[in-house]
């Protein structure tokens, strides 16, 4: 399957990739801009007001810039079901429901970062757990930040194996972005990310048949 998902991001990206470029670089320089607030404090220096102020001050602006990672997975997941890449997709987590936009990155995160301090491997296994949280945002609007990460995790259940293949078989790409310079990213990350949504959209189909044969799935509590 992951070499059908990856055809079919190929596909689609077709005639896509310089505009969808474009939009990653405008997506990275407005993640950026938090980080550039940040101050650099040695480990052992007592912070000044001022670095304090411009921590909290960095500290805020990723809170009210979160929903834009929304907004990437809502453009990949146009361009895979065949749509152009469109700016406007990024931003419009920010028009609707933004509050609930900000706090799905937030708890998954969270969530995460709890997973993980038990050891790193919980934590790998539950962040493919959450992994199709933004995309269940963008077709099931009606839930909350919580229940869109428990109905991801409904939905990868016996299913983390084949993301992690997914993600294994872009190694080699990850490091051709990385040997450079980042330059190279350009190209595999929205082939990545087109592909996971196109994985994404092959679990739904999968899921819908399923409902349709058993009714409707309980939604586990927990994360």
């Amino acid at each position: 399957m992951t070499a059908q998902w990856k055809q079919h991001a190929q596909k689609m990206l077709t005639g896509n990739r310089w505009l969808l470029a474009g939009i990653l670089i405008l997506f990275v320089i407005l993640n950026g801009i938090p980080q550039s607030f940040a101050p650099t404090i040695e480990a052992d220096a007592v912070p000044t007001t001022t670095e304090s102020l411009l921590t909290l001050l960095s500290l805020i602006l990723t809170i009210l810039i979160a929903p834009l990672t929304v907004g990437w997975s809502w453009l990949v997941l146009a361009v895979s079901r065949g749509d152009k890449p469109a700016v406007s997709k990024l931003f419009e987590p920010f028009q609707t429901g933004y509050v609930k936009h900000v706090l799905a990155p937030f708890f998954v995160g969270l969530f995460i970062f709890l997973w993980a301090l038990l050891l790193v491997i919980p934590g790998i296994v539950k962040a493919f757990s959450y992994s199709l949280t933004n995309y269940i945002l963008r077709d099931q609007p009606e839930l909350s930040a919580l229940e869109a990460i428990t109905e991801s995790r409904r939905m990868m259940d016996g299913h983390k194996m084949d993301a992690f293949k997914l993600v294994l078989s872009f190694i080699g790409w990850f490091f051709v972005g990385v040997l450079t310079l980042g330059i190279g990213f350009l190209y595999v990350y929205p082939y990545f990310s087109t592909t996971y949504a196109a994985f994404y959209d092959s679990l739904r189909g999968a899921d819908q048949r399923r409902t349709n044969h058993v009714g409707t799935p309980d939604m586990e509590q927990g994360f």
